[in-house]
């Protein structure tokens, strides 16, 4: 499960976003709905139906002053300046997501997005008659309402925006611009195969610094001269209240891992920048962007950022009991974030936050051979207290709560269990030591229909391949 789409359908566009998503603007007086990655179409300079330049308006001066009137709130609240004007385009619809398709298109290789869909598939995530890319596009359209584009250093914007929800996502985009004019986003977010767990981070950083000063902006402007900012609110509350957000209107249908990647980075990094504020104000933020984090684990816990933290290596898993004619499609590493948002899918949200947590660090493959896939999952665990304490925790956690989705397995053998799936393969999770293996498939995926091409034993010969590679 790489969520190679979510970070760079949003990452690259504004170094926002995930692995895996688009700014969740949910402020105190912001509609959840439709206010992620929303830009205000009170402030548009000009309307352009298509990806075309537009023509000159007439409202163009009114505009203008608009704009900078809220980048001045903005600066004031964030504490940075602005180096360089902020233009904008307003769209319908259509056309805001035909240019995040251009833009996806020109930064991502050709089967990046399939090869995220197809993991999420072995993993039993997604349905296996599913069109992923097209899927995540429509959530897309029916959340996104704008983004911030460093390349050319405009903010393009949905046409359709009510006046409370563009001024907040307003201010949400134009702190995009401020850390763009400050740290270049468009090298931060450019994708690197394989550093999914990195661009998470980065991911974070910017929407919850963005999201953190739009809280600010907006509650200046609902009770002024109060001296309330976005840390006096409870952690707890604002985190519902973006999930509640991601879970309403017509991307409520989405199946729950593409809602969980797309929520994420506004959750956690609004709550690693309050985190930092509440110890050192913005001036601590801005030294996370000069020194930024490197893994979700340090998003999620800034004492790992400040003990700079990091992950250990882990080799990508070998496939050689496969047999012959497999080759690489993927590899990446998930994340202590990437890899609670997968044991969600298989637990509650405290039980797969106990499993995930002591993460180390994780490598994962996804192999391709003759119309069948697979997927291998190496997932490390810190010491612990006690000799492999969190790789026990985390394997009895899993395992129950793979027993509760799926059924019971047909093969228990020791720290080892594989369950049969007649259309993805089997599915074996084992604990080898500190580490927690998983290894899913071989499938075959013909347009045709799933089936699967492997069973527990061969799951068994594989996991022992991956025991002997330690």
């Amino acid at each position: 499960m790489t969520r190679v789409f979510v970070v760079t359908a949003v990452a690259t566009l504004a170094a926002c976003g995930a692995k895996t998503a688009p700014h969740a603007n949910a402020g105190p007086t912001t509609p959840p709905q439709g206010a992620v990655s929303a830009l205000a179409a009170t402030t548009a300079l000009s309307v352009a139906p298509s990806l075309t330049p537009p023509a000159p308006d007439p409202r163009e001066q009114r505009e203008t002053r608009l704009v900078a009137r809220m980048l001045k709130r903005v600066e004031i609240a964030r504490h940075l300046s602005a180096r360089r004007p902020v233009p904008g385009v307003l769209l319908d619809r259509p056309a805001l997501i035909a240019r995040v398709k251009e833009h996806v298109a020109r930064e991502l290789p050709p089967l990046a997005i399939h090869n995220e869909g197809l993991a999420l598939q072995l993993f039993g995530f997604i349905p296996t008659e599913f069109d992923y890319e097209a899927a995540e596009y429509q959530l897309l359209q029916d959340q996104l309402a704008g983004y911030y584009e460093p390349s050319d250093g405009t903010m393009y914007m949905a046409s359709d925006l009510g006046d409370e929800e563009a001024e907040a996502t307003l201010a949400h985009e134009l702190v995009h611009a401020l850390q763009d004019h400050r740290w270049d986003l468009e090298r931060r977010s450019r994708y690197q195969a394989g550093e999914g767990d990195h661009s998470e981070a980065v991911s974070a950083l910017a929407e919850g610094d963005a999201t953190s000063a739009m809280f600010d902006v907006m509650i200046e402007h609902s009770a002024p001269g109060s001296g309330k900012t976005a840390i006096d609110l409870p952690d707890e509350a604002f985190a519902q209240q973006i999930r509640e957000g991601m879970n309403q209107g017509p991307g409520a249908n989405s199946p729950r891992v593409m809602r969980s990647s797309l929520a994420a980075p506004y959750i956690y990094g609004t709550l690693f920048v309050h985190a930092l504020r509440r110890r050192g104000g913005w001036a601590a933020v801005d030294h996370a962007w000069d020194e930024s984090p490197v893994t979700s684990e340090q998003i999620m816990h800034p004492e790992k950022w400040l003990a700079r933290e990091p992950a250990m290596t882990v080799a990508a898993p070998t496939f050689a009991a496969l047999g012959e004619g497999w080759k690489v499609a993927d590899e990446d590493s998930e994340g202590e974030l990437g890899t609670r948002i997968a044991f969600e899918e298989w637990l509650d949200a405290k039980s797969a936050a106990a499993a995930s947590a002591g993460w180390g660090g994780d490598r994962g493959v996804l192999v391709e051979s003759a119309g069948r896939a697979a997927f291998a999952w190496r997932l490390r665990y810190d010491p612990g207290k006690a000799k492999d304490e969190l790789t026990r925790r985390a394997y009895a956690l899993v395992s129950r709560g793979l027993e509760g989705v799926i059924g019971a397995p047909q093969l228990h053998e020791g720290d080892f269990v594989c369950r049969e799936r007649a259309d993805r393969g089997p599915l074996a999770v084992a604990r080898l030591g500190a580490d927690l293996v998983f290894v899913m498939g071989p499938a075959r995926t013909t347009p045709g229909g799933w089936a699967s091409a492997g069973d527990c034993e061969l799951s068994r010969k594989w996991v022992r391949e991956l025991a002997a590679a330690r």
